[in-house]
């Protein structure tokens, strides 16, 4: 017994001992030092740098090969194409555990471009690409081939999508290079019409009309990849492929795009909860906006908004856009609003313009506008409100070049507001006319800054100019809630100058998806119609919350807290949109 249990153990030691002794044997010895000899136009530093090796790191076996192959690339990156490794001496310390490298080059020259030349169909003017690649100058790899590409794009962009250039010949001579190419053209290729495949609900021409192509005018991959671009925003669109070609003879094809339809209808709901102070009891807020984005198949767009912002304040909105008016890129619109405060008074709004997309990201709005203030006994009482209507115009300037709207990881959404009005009151209030102005800005800014992190800023400012003095509360603006300052209740502050900018960190998550924390920091500034006296404020808030898409829908959580709140006193609003 004692005798196999002793051999058991020596068996066991001894396989331990192979085993440990094999791992010190085959550990990678460590890089002390590498050595460059024979550079003139790089320095070791840099040489090195290229190599990429890693002092005071492990040296696995073969490590030289690779890092000499990657010296001579960066070489010919930078037109020594004639560079070459002589030789790499390996010194090795006395116990095996560290190496030190020699690399011994020859540069070489650098090698110059002698000519390009193009022969076969010739580059008609304005067909000329600008190069980078000049006679007389060092040859660059990288920039040969994309001045080649620059050149080839340049004749496809003029109706040639089937053009092909080739490198034919290179001819060197001493430290020269003259690189001849051939170009063909190929048959010309005329646009006739958009074909849409995919769709089931809406009308080809709905999207078809979009790309904006012209039947007749020559190929051009530039304007059918903005067309794309145009297609992928449309709302009732969720993805949409390369264009591609399809012939009908004589120069003539179609451009095809396979289209998938989104859910261009949404039903969207936010109830909120704002606790009560100095002993009130806390109310609920909410908001229902029913929006349909591609009526009938048609592209047409309707939506029906209802909002409460507290128990004395509730607004209801309707809105209808007719788009491609007469089949021109312009966009009809009308509105409807309804705003009823407690028992003080009734704002009623009506609205309508003409929308006009300038570019892919730029667009125009001009409107004219109706609005009327009828004032309850209370509001002529406590407000001296009087009964008031107001005729006037605005116009807005609108740019977007946002990836993805609803949930963006990159771009900039800006828009801009300036509208002027005329107020008149009811005979027995005897005042005369009053000229309204004001002025609106927003902007939202995402910007990736690793990964899936991405920093969202945003900054809105909204002012009043007016004749009357004091402003009559209808006409200014209100500050606080889910829309503007979280951390605060709905309508908190009121003034003619208000203004408020957000700091959002997100973890994007997918189209929908995302986990944010923010801070946000308002201004205000108003005059009190009682007794003139004007107060200011700079509040801010914190918070945190997430969009989540699931099978039900959008859903959204948002915890706010003000400058002065506690856990007790946070702003909570859940949101559902549901998409069908």
């Amino acid at each position: 017994m004692y005798s196999i249990r002793h051999k058991l153990f020596y068996t066991v030691f001894c396989l331990f001992a192979l085993g440990y002794w094999q791992v010190s044997f085959c550990a990678e010895p460590l890089l002390r030092s590498v050595s460059i000899y024979g550079n003139r136009e790089f320095s070791q530093r840099k040489i090195i740098a290229w190599s990429g090796l890693k002092i005071d790191k492990p040296f696995p076996s073969g490590s030289e090969e690779t890092a000499a192959k990657n010296i001579l690339s960066k070489f010919a990156l930078e037109g020594f194409y004639f560079s070459r490794i002589d030789s790499v001496i390996q010194n090795w310390s006395a116990d095996s555990t560290k190496i030190d490298l020699d690399f011994y080059l020859t540069e070489g020259h650098r090698l110059i471009l002698k000519s390009l030349q193009i022969n076969g169909d010739t580059m008609r003017t304005g067909e000329e690409a600008p190069l980078q690649s000049r006679p007389g100058s060092p040859l660059f790899g990288i920039m040969l081939q994309a001045d080649l590409q620059d050149i080839l794009d340049a004749k496809q962009e003029t109706g040639y999508p089937f053009a092909r250039l080739i490198v034919k010949e290179l001819q060197l001579s001493d430290d020269s290079l003259d690189v001849i190419t051939r170009m063909t053209s190929g048959p010309i290729a005329l646009l006739e019409s958009v074909r849409v495949l995919g769709v089931t609900s809406t009308k080809p021409n709905a999207i078809a009309r979009e790309a904006r192509i012209v039947s007749g005018e020559p190929y051009n991959p530039n304007r059918l990849e903005k067309a794309r671009q145009r297609i992928r925003k449309l709302p009732f669109v969720e993805e949409v492929s390369q264009p591609a070609l399809i012939p009908l003879g004589s120069d003539r094809y179609d451009v095809m795009f396979q289209v998938q339809e989104a859910h261009s209808n949404s039903f969207d709901g936010v109830i909120g909860y704002q606790p009560g102070t100095d002993g009130e009891k806390g109310e609920v807020t909410g908001l229902l906006n029913l929006t349909f984005m591609n009526l009938f198949g048609t592209g047409r767009k309707a939506k029906i908004l209802w909002e409460r912002t507290s128990e004395f304040r509730q607004a209801l909105e309707l809105y209808y856009e007719e788009p491609w008016v007469l089949g021109f890129p312009f966009n009809l619109w009308g509105e409807f609003r309804q705003e009823i405060q407690d028992s003080l008074y009734l704002e009623r709004q009506f609205s309508g313009g003409v929308a006009w997309a300038a570019t892919d990201v730029l667009s125009l709005v001009g409107s004219v506008f109706q609005e009327e203030v009828l004032p309850d006994s209370s509001g002529r009482e406590y407000l001296g409100l009087n009964r008031s209507k107001t005729w006037g115009g605005a116009l807005e300037v609108k740019y977007d070049n946002r990836d993805y709207p609803d949930n963006p990881i990159r771009g900039l959404l800006y828009t801009s507001l300036f509208s002027t009005s005329e107020k008149s009151y009811e005979p027995s209030a005897n005042l005369g006319d009053l000229t309204i102005r004001r002025y609106h800005a927003d902007l939202d800014w995402c910007l990736p800054i690793y990964k899936r992190q991405i920093l969202n800023l945003q900054f809105h400012g909204r002012f009043l100019e007016s004749d009357e003095d004091p402003i009559p509360q209808p006409d200014i603006y209100r500050l606080g809630g889910a829309q503007t300052l979280r951390g605060y209740r709905e309508d908190q502050f009121l003034g003619h100058l208000i203004g408020w900018g957000t700091a959002e960190y997100r973890l994007w998550m997918d189209k929908v998806s995302r986990i944010y924390a923010f801070l946000n920091l308002g201004y205000y500034e108003y005059k009190s119609p009682s007794d003139s006296s004007v107060s200011e404020g700079w509040p801010w808030g914190y918070g945190i919350g997430f969009r989540q898409g699931t099978r039900l829908g959008i859903i959204g959580f948002d915890f706010a807290l003000g400058e002065d709140d506690v856990l007790a006193t946070a702003k909570v609003h859940f949101r559902l949109i549901n998409r069908f």
